[in-house]
C-alpha cells in the first residue's frame, strides 16, 4: 500500500518520562522532528505534532510530555495537550509506548502500565468521546535492542501480551463498566540503535505497525445514545478492611482487606466515586493471651 493510497494516519504517543515517546517518534517518521531528552529528565513539555518525509509525509505523530508522578502533570500542560487534540480533525491511533528493558527489570507482580499512564488512557476515552475507542489502541515497546536473541525475544513475547492485555481489559472495565474482550496489538522497536548496527528488525516491525494503523478508521463521535460525563481528574483512594472470619479459645483469625475506588472529578466541578473494589488480601492471626497461673506457694496455707 502506498501512502499515496492512504489518508493521512494520525498518531498519538503517551507514554512515562524516559521511556522513549520523543526517540519513536522520529524513528516512525525517518526524521529528527522531535527533541530527544538523554537521561530522566522531560524533554517535551507541550504537546506538538509533525508529518514526515517522502513516503511517510501522510503519517502524522503527536507527541505529548510524559510524567513519573500524577503531580508532575499540571493543569495547564493537560488542558493544552486535550485542547491540542480536540483541534486535530480526529485521531487514528493511540500508541502506549513502554520501556522493554525497564519492565523486563520490575517484579513480576508489579503492573507494567503506571498509576499516571492508567489515567491518561482515561482521561482520553471520556475526552474524546468516540466509538470504538479502545480498538485503536496499540502498545510499542521501546528499547528492545538488537542484543536481544529471536529465542529470548519469542520466550517474552507472550508473557508481556498477556499481563498488559489484562491490564488493559481491567482498565476498561473500570472506566466504561464494560467487559470487552480486546487484544492490543503490540510492536517491539529499538528506535535509538547504536550506529552500523543491524535494526532490519524494528523497521519491519513499524512497518507491520503502519499497515495496521493505515486500516483502522478514524476515530469517529458518539452518536445519540447518552454521553459520558468529561472527567478532568481520576484520583486514585485505598485503605483496608478488616473482617474477623474465625475466633476459638486459642486466636482470633483476621481477613484484612486491602480496597481501592476511584474520586472522579467532572469539568464542571461535580465529584462522583466508584465502588469500593477489593485489590488483595492477607489473613493474620490473633493469639489470645493465656490467663497465668497461680504459684504453688499462694496456693499453699500459712499455719500459725
Amino acid at each position: 500500500m502506498s501512502t499515496e493510497e492512504v489518508k493521512e494516519t494520525k498518531l498519538l504517543l503517551i507514554g512515562d518520562i524516559g521511556d522513549g515517546k520523543s526517540s519513536l517518534g522520529n524513528f516512525i517518521l525517518k526524521d529528527n522532528k522531535f527533541a530527544v531528552s538523554s537521561g530522566c529528565d522531560a524533554k517535551t513539555q507541550e504537546t506538538v505534532g509533525y508529518n514526515g518525509e517522502g513516503n511517510r509525509r501522510n503519517v502524522f505523530v503527536i507527541d505529548t510530555p510524559g510524567f513519573n508522578d500524577l503531580s508532575e502533570m499540571n493543569e495547564k500542560q493537560q488542558n493544552q495537550t486535550f485542547d491540542y487534540i480536540k483541534k486535530q480533525n480526529g485521531i487514528d491511533v493511540i500508541v502506549i509506548v513502554l520501556n522493554y528493558s525497564k519492565e523486563a527489570e520490575s517484579s513480576d507482580k508489579k503492573d507494567v502500565l503506571s498509576e499516571n499512564l492508567k489515567r491518561k488512557v482515561k482521561l482520553l476515552c471520556n475526552i474524546l468521546q468516540v466509538e470504538d475507542f479502545w480498538k485503536h489502541i496499540c502498545i510499542i515497546w521501546t528499547k528492545c535492542t538488537y542484543h536481544i536473541s529471536k529465542n529470548e525475544f519469542v520466550a517474552q513475547l507472550k508473557v508481556k501480551k498477556n499481563k498488559v492485555d489484562l491490564e488493559l481489559r481491567s482498565l476498561i472495565e473500570e472506566t466504561t463498566g464494560e467487559n470487552d474482550d480486546i487484544e492490543f496489538p503490540m510492536y517491539y522497536v529499538d528506535s535509538n540503535p547504536d550506529e552500523g548496527c543491524d535494526n532490519s528488525r524494528s523497521e519491519k516491525e513499524i512497518e507491520n505497525f503502519l499497515t495496521w494503523a493505515y486500516d483502522l478508521n478514524t476515530f469517529e463521535k458518539k452518536g445519540n445514545e447518552k454521553v459520558r460525563p468529561n472527567y478532568k481528574k481520576f484520583e486514585p483512594q485505598e485503605k483496608e478492611q478488616t473482617e474477623v472470619i474465625e475466633v476459638n479459645d486459642d486466636f482470633v483469625k483476621l481477613r484484612i482487606y486491602h480496597i481501592k475506588r476511584e474520586k472522579r472529578t467532572a469539568f464542571d466541578g461535580e465529584v462522583t466515586y466508584t465502588e469500593w473494589k477489593v485489590i488483595d488480601y492477607n489473613d493474620k492471626i490473633q493469639y489470645k493471651e493465656k490467663p497465668k497461673q497461680e504459684s504453688k506457694e499462694s496456693d499453699s496455707c500459712v499455719l500459725f
